[in-house]
């Protein structure tokens, strides 16, 4: 029977007569020799060191994967959608990834039942799901099963009533309007009772916690575990992508379920709906420690055996009858290679390296149209500068003139020496983009060895390196020269065309913040690519 057992049986125990009389006698020798009381004291913190030993039954217990009551992804399904070792009934929608138990439609029921029977003392089952719905409110909710009988279809969130087992319900919809919903909540049965829909199973719940299920970012994960006739329910709540991040939600103590029973999974929508779906099913036999694990399950019997070879012979013909079939109706492909249904690792790791590639040749490409269009500004600053120079010799005098061009020439120099810098760093971005347009003109063709194109990728870093270098150089100088100049610029005669400082201070500093800019997006671009490598 899956309920708890009667009342807590109360013992009474009664203190060994032989414990009195040692207290008797450790009196009367304290009486008699000091000695003796302290060996008697001694005697005793030792008896509390080894009562103080921790107990090697307090231990994790020794856990073993059974993929016989278990299903997860990425291929879920066989080709005659089939799930592995389980079956599924109702509006149940096995694919690669995950069951959806029953879509978000109205009035849907649909279930997923493991074939095998399980026999095991002790178990722990990991499920991992989502319930997601538009409204604000879900129906009716899932629940996980370990029942003596394989459920059917009813209306206990989609599987029979009156069940001999225990079933962890997530129930969604609140229908006793206390606001209590969603909630997780422990039923056990025997077989005779029946669930207590309209009070949403308070009455009949062995543990509960409020948890609140629907709608989060990450899967929902439920860890059941059945162990020395304790069943425990850790929830993960789905706010975070660690998988060992559970929470306690219920434990039931002194609980008898079935020795043996089938796993299973059932949801239920009613007049709300939500889709229900079970992403993996990992089932775990626990044993105690210090006790020998299960041994490996025995070879095959030679009957299932037999059957699976006659199997595999008949598909082998179907498929050798395929073949045929494609042959005679395409003619010209005779003779080539059928292509393979999976990748190599081999060619996965090309195809990444290939992807990779192309993304460092669009980022190298738009830093060669932003250099393109610093070159375009800083050559139009150069052309300004020198008429302003022109102009002033023919309207200044001597002695302002020599103070005047000596400065302009300074800031004309200066704006040469950042274009020639800036024409060296389009060259360098211009060489790197061809060495990504060689490698992947060489993968297309043909394949380059690994070697190789770590080789082009190591050129590349260092020329974006020496980029990064030079730039934080050219920074500093515009950080420190163009100030000073600034700060000394003489007092000129007013001319209608003369470059004000106010002017030549904004061009200062828009010319800093776009090299700051620069190298704040270079250094953003390069972690991400040492990530890639």
């Amino acid at each position: 029977m899956a309920v708890p057992e009667g009342a807590t049986q109360r013992r009474w125990r009664r203190a060994p007569t032989w414990a009195a009389g040692r207290l008797f006698v450790a009196l009367v020798a304290g009486l008699l020799c000091h000695t003796c009381v302290v060996q008697v004291t001694a005697d005793d913190h030792t008896e509390d060191a080894v009562a103080k030993t921790p107990d090697p039954a307090d231990a994790a217990p020794h856990r073993r994967f059974e993929y016989k009551y278990s299903f997860k992804g990425p291929h879920l399904v066989q080709a005659d959608d089939t799930i592995p070792f389980w079956i599924h009934m109702g509006n149940a929608i096995p694919s690669a990834d995950q069951v959806r138990i029953v879509p978000s439609l109205k009035s849907q029921r649909g279930a997923v039942w493991s074939k095998n029977m399980a026999a095991f003392k002790h178990w722990e089952a990991e499920v991992t799901f989502r319930v997601s719905g538009r409204g604000r409110t879900g129906a009716d909710g899932l629940a996980i099963w370990f029942t003596a009988t394989q459920g059917q279809q009813g209306p206990v969130y989609g599987a029979s009533d009156k069940w001999n087992g225990v079933g962890i319900f997530f129930d969604s919809f609140d229908n006793d309007g206390k606001k209590n919903n969603p909630v997780v909540i422990v039923v056990g049965n025997n077989g005779k009772f029946s669930y207590d829909h309209k009070r949403d199973g308070i009455t009949q719940a062995l543990g509960t916690c409020l948890r609140d299920f629907r709608n989060k970012p990450y899967p929902v994960r439920a860890k059941v575990s059945y162990y020395k006739n304790t069943l425990t329910v850790m929830i993960n709540n789905g706010f975070t992508p660690d998988k060992e991040d559970f929470e306690f939600c219920a434990k039931v103590e002194n609980m008898i379920i079935p020795a043996e029973g089938y796993f299973g999974v059932s949801a239920a929508t009613g007049g709300v709906a939500d889709d229900h779906d079970v992403l993996s099913f990992l089932v775990f036999q626990l044993t105690e420690p210090g006790q020998t694990p299960p041994r490996p399950e025995a070879e095959i019997p030679k009957e299932d055996k037999d059957k699976y070879q006659e199997e595999f012979h008949n598909f082998q013909q179907e498929l050798d009858k395929k073949k045929e079939e494609f042959q005679k109706e395409h003619p010209d492909v005779q003779g080539e290679p059928i292509d393979e249904l999976y990748e190599s690792v081999n060619d996965r790791e090309i195809r990444q390296v290939f992807e990779g590639q192309n993304r460092i040749h669009l980022e190298i490409k738009q830093i060669n149209r932003q250099l393109a269009m610093i070159l375009d500004e800083q050559r139009r600053y150069v052309t300004i500068v020198t008429d302003e120079i022109s102009k002033r010799g023919s309207n200044t005098g001597s002695g302002q003139l020599d103070v005047a061009n000596q400065q302009l020439g300074t800031i004309a120099s200066s704006q040469q020496d950042l274009l020639r810098n800036l024409n060296e760093f389009r060259n360098a971005f211009y060489e790197s983009l061809k060495q990504i347009g060689s490698v992947q003109h060489h993968q297309q063709g043909g394949g380059v060895p690994a070697y190789e194109s770590i080789q082009h990728f190591n050129d590349i870093k260092e020329h974006l390196h020496t980029v990064r270098r030079d730039l934080e150089h050219l920074v500093q100088r515009g950080a420190q020269n163009p100030g000073e100049k600034v700060q000394k610029c003489p007092e000129l005669p007013p001319v209608t065309s003369c470059l004000s400082t106010v002017h030549f201070v904004i061009f200062i500093v828009a010319q800093s913040v776009l090299f700051l800019c620069y190298i704040m997006y270079k250094s953003q671009q390069e972690a991400a690519a040492k990530k890639f490598f």
